[in-house]
């Protein structure tokens, strides 16, 4: 119940806060109108018009001429604006302030005038906002960023709105974990480590946007208990020949550096297109862990500083062929893989005493491996229009294949403090071989119906993953199968799944409502130990959305929907998976699914500010969990399912503009989040508050020259048992355009300041631990961009006016 009041008085803030906004918009309003011509005395249609701040020059109201050239904007508030005219090929006009006070302005006309160079081919460059809202969804654009080239795909999702990264690298969105990350709208079906050794080995500049969504349809899948993060990759829509090279060098603790080639040829109804790129990546992981095992008769205190240096060698590429194969249908093919050949070497020392700072052994460790990580996929997509109103069918098709291996070698030396050796070397050895392949199918089916849109499709997937350890220790001069800890655990997973959605407008109202059945079959198969866990399960997913324009500037919206997080593969394996000799990850055969009921509250300020209020209450919920064995010091951990979290939050995104050079995109996002129920042997009932914001900000230097500078910060918080410590950074990177328009050169440092560390300690029932880290992230990059081939697209009148009009939206 006391959840339910922290909703409620969550929401009655929110109210509060939006409320001065609403009551603006009750004043008087005003009407601005006007006409534009060209130098020859002929109106101009399709130009864009724009009611500015005059200070910071935030957008407040826009329209877009007619076929006479003339313009008329409603509902405008009372103050004091300027008024920009913009139209491809001519200059932009910009007028003197003008006041509105709630009647009508009539302006002088606008003549425009036609730019210097010749209009017959001219290269359009849209920059949209670094951070757009739209259909319930934050967009990152990232295709331009001077941050964000060079990067691998992890790095860039950081940047997203709400979403951030633990110290396993694992992503969460609004603070917590269970999201669903696809590419294109189609799911990788991977989570925690796989995922993110697989966006690592994605180069970031293929990215160009990042789609962020707490909210959900029932045509998206029920998987992301807390939400949705869609990459959209690039795609070139240009006539003709053309291609991108890029080539980055950057500096942390070890040089790494990156270079790709993008090539694309498009001629009437064919396109066919092809990407291929390398990274050199070279970082070093410094690592301080303090374990305090304490029981009735004695106290032991585990004290380790490791350093881990890993180098990655990735080769990935992509190329397809799309085909108009008529006027209403379009097959596009694809194929897209990785390679990535990661080697890393882990020196750490332990001490370990009755308490901090005695020791009565030494323990010296060295770990090498060797984890090459390989994916291929294949892609067939087949979209047929059915009518002219946006009626289509599509079939989408997926095969894909990770082939990876992990070998690990441990040596393991116990001295004492004065140097002598206590007993002999202890060597260890493991290979683990991963196969995992996926198959997924599906048709959707769009059409208007009854003034509204109907939508239903049909999906099935299959999962097969492979993993076989082998543990081996060397004993009397030979290596010898360490038969407790060899594991070969295999997991199958199928879902088939079918939905329909319908929405529908009523006026200055909207509705979607819809639901989604997936049913879910499981096989855990450990041969190891012989044991076989079946699950079977149907699962309903309703999902409601309803919004209300009280006018362009205001729109509020709030939706409902349920969720579903299934275990990764991994957790599900009962063996261990030793990290070094005291320390190893359990899996848990009996994790069950955890259920989300999400409700969403939004609004959206004079199209550009947006407030997300949002409550998720999560049952069965899957946290890690922790063990330990106060003989051996041995500690473990696995995943268990607590009996309920909950979590609220408030999202709030503001752009800015500050005069004509200085725009900057903000976003603050306040967490509370409760754990209640069992865990690791005692029972958890606690929460916290905190903070997660960053701000972005873009500068036009002029003479080519722009820069951009990030600044980043995280309050400390609860995180089930873990208390996880503030942290911050700072970024700052400088792009210089050259005059023939084709190339690029960026500069930037990020975590300028040696900041951005992952410290987490907990002190709960028997355990008591601290973890400190810090993953190479102070890095100096410098990367270089050439484009070639036909970079200057023909304007023709007849698609002009849908690209003015989608510009003035």
């Amino acid at each position: 119940m006391k959840n339910l009041y922290r909703y409620i008085t969550l929401n009655i803030c929110f109210l509060l806060l939006i409320a001065p906004a609403l009551k603006a918009q009750q004043l008087p309003k005003g009407e601005v109108r006007g006409a534009v011509f060209s130098v020859v005395n002929e109106p101009l249609a399709n130009v864009s018009i724009y009611l500015l701040m005059p200070t910071s020059e935030a957008v407040i109201k826009t329209g877009v001429t007619d076929a006479t050239g003339n313009y008329l904007i409603k509902n405008v508030p009372t103050g004091e604006f300027i008024l920009q005219a913009t139209a491809v090929g001519h200059e932009v006009f910009r007028s003197a302030p003008i006041k509105v006070d709630g009647n009508l302005v009539r302006m002088d006309s606008i003549t425009l005038v036609v730019q210097a160079q010749s209009i017959g081919n001219v290269t359009v460059e849209g920059r949209a906002p670094l951070v757009q809202q739209r259909d319930g969804k934050l967009i990152l654009n990232v295709e331009n960023s001077t941050l964000a080239a060079g990067n691998n795909a992890l790095e860039v999702l950081q940047r997203a709105p709400g979403v951030s990264v633990d110290k396993d690298e694992n992503l969460q969105l609004m603070g917590q974990a269970g999201v669903n990350v696809t590419i294109d709208g189609r799911q990788t079906f991977m989570t925690g480590e796989q995922l993110a050794t697989f966006l690592k080995a994605m180069n970031g500049d293929q990215i160009k946007s990042i789609e962020v969504s707490t909210v959900r349809s029932a045509r998206d899948d029920a998987e992301g208990s807390v939400g949705t993060i869609n990459i959209v990759l690039k795609k070139n829509r240009l006539e003709g020949f053309n291609g991108t090279f890029l080539a980055s060098a950057a500096q942390g603790e070890f040089f790494r550096g990156n270079s790709s080639l993008t090539l694309s040829y498009k001629k009437n109804n064919t396109s066919v297109f092809g990407t291929y790129g390398f990274t050199r990546n070279k970082r070093q992981f410094d690592l301080d862990l303090m374990r305090t095992i304490a029981s009735e008769e004695t106290t032991r205190v585990f004290d380790q500083e490791a350093s881990l240096v890993e180098t990655n060698k990735t080769h990935n590429y992509k190329f397809g062929i799309e085909q108009k194969t008529s006027d209403r249908n379009t097959l596009l093919l694809q194929f897209s893989g990785d390679n990535d050949d990661e080697q890393s070497l882990n020196r750490s020392v332990t001490n370990i005493g009755a308490r901090q700072g005695t020791a009565d052994s030494v323990l010296n460790t060295i770990t090498n491996s060797r984890t090459p990580f390989n994916r291929y996929s294949v892609n067939l997509n087949n979209e047929f229009r059915l009518d002219t109103l946006g009626g289509k069918l599509v079939f989408d098709a997926d095969w894909s294949a990770f082939r990876n291996r992990s070998d690990i070698n441990y040596d393991y030396q116990t001295f004492f403090p004065n140097g002598g050796l206590i007993y002999a070397p202890e060597y260890w050895r493991t290979a683990m071989p991963v196969n995992i392949d996926i198959y997924v199918g599906r048709l959707d089916f769009v059409k208007n119906i009854a003034k509204g849109k109907f939508e239903s499709g049909i999906k099935y997937s299959r999962v097969k993953s492979d993993n076989n350890l082998a543990f081996e220790e060397f004993v009397d001069e030979q290596w010898q199968r360490f038969p407790r800890r060899q594991n070969h655990f295999v997991y199958t997973e199928q879902i088939a799944a079918a939905y329909v959605d319908y929405s529908r407008e009523f006026g200055k109202a909207s509705v979607k409502l819809g639901v989604r059945a997936e049913h879910t079959t499981s096989n855990a198969h450990s041969i190891t130990t012989d044991t076989i866990n079946k699950r079977s399960y149907l699962d309903f997913f309703p999902s409601v959305s309803t919004s209300y324009s009280f006018n362009e500037n205001n729109i509020l919206s709030l939706s409902y929907a349920r969720k579903i997080s299934r275990p990764n593969y991994r957790y599900l394996n009962p063996m261990p998976y030793y990290i070094d000799k005291f320390t190893y990850t359990l899996g848990n055969p009996f994790l069950m699914p955890q259920y989300t009921d999400g409700f969403t509250l939004n609004y959206t300020l004079m199209k550009m500010f947006n407030f997300t209020l949002g409550t998720d209450i999560t049952h069965d919920a899957m946290v890690e969990s922790l063990g330990q064995d106060e003989e051996t010091g041995e500690s473990w951990i696995k995943q268990e399912n607590l009996a309920q979290t909950v979590t609220s939050y408030l999202n709030v995104n503001a752009p800015a503009r500050i005069g004509k050079i200085w725009s900057m995109n903000n976003n603050l996002t306040g967490i509370y989040m409760h754990f209640t129920g069992p865990i690791a042997g005692d029972v958890v009932d606690q929460g916290s508050v905190f903070f997660q914001g960053r701000s972005t900000n873009n500068f036009t230097l002029g003479k080519g020259f722009t820069a951009e500078l990030s600044v980043n910060y995280n309050s400390s918080f609860l995180y089930n048992v873990y208390k996880i410590h503030a942290r911050w950074g700072t970024d700052l990177g400088v792009n210089y355009n050259f005059k023939d328009k084709r190339s690029s050169l960026k500069l930037a440092g990020t975590d300028i300041f040696r900041t951005q560390k992952n410290n987490v300690s907990t002190n709960f029932g028997r355990f008591d631990s601290q973890f400190r880290q810090y993953n190479d992230n102070r890095v100096l990059r410098l990367t270089y961009t050439y484009k070639f081939g036909n970079l200057k697209q023909q304007t023709r009148r007849n698609n002009a006016e849908s690209e003015e009009k989608s510009r003035a939206m």
